[in-house]
């Protein structure tokens, strides 16, 4: 089972995610902060990650950047979520290598279906 990791601080988005993730038959962990997915992520091994930009103590981009530290030779897809749709945030999402960058709010069925291409359900 392909395993997706969802971080973000609006509580009721990660459950409705994580929810019609798990009914399309991924596993899913879900974290509520930066710091908690960080403390997860080794021993999860997520397949692909989906996270806010916008959060408290530490964001997104700061996050995506520890994350990359912690993969060595795995690479794995991450998605930005955002509610801030701007250019910076776009050109900083592909500087740092992301996936994607998707603002909010979002068609939930076009982005199952983009995590389905990026990690196919097994």
């Amino acid at each position: 089972m392909r395993k997706i990791m969802l971080v973000d601080d609006e509580e009721q988005l990660v459950s409705i995610m994580a929810s019609v993730l798990q009914d399309e038959g991924f596993a899913v962990k879900q974290a509520l902060s930066a710091e908690e997915a960080l403390s997860e992520y080794i021993s999860y091994s997520p397949d692909l990650v989906i996270s806010d930009v916008k959060m408290a103590s530490m964001d997104g981009f700061a996050m995506f950047e520890r994350v990359k530290t912690l993969q060595h030779e795995k690479s794995v897809p991450f998605i930005f979520l955002t509610g801030l749709d701007d250019r910076l945030g776009q050109q900083r999402a592909n500087s740092l290598g992301a996936t994607a960058y998707v603002s909010k709010p979002f068609d939930v069925e076009e982005l199952v279906e983009m995590v389905k291409r990026l990690v196919p359900p097994i």
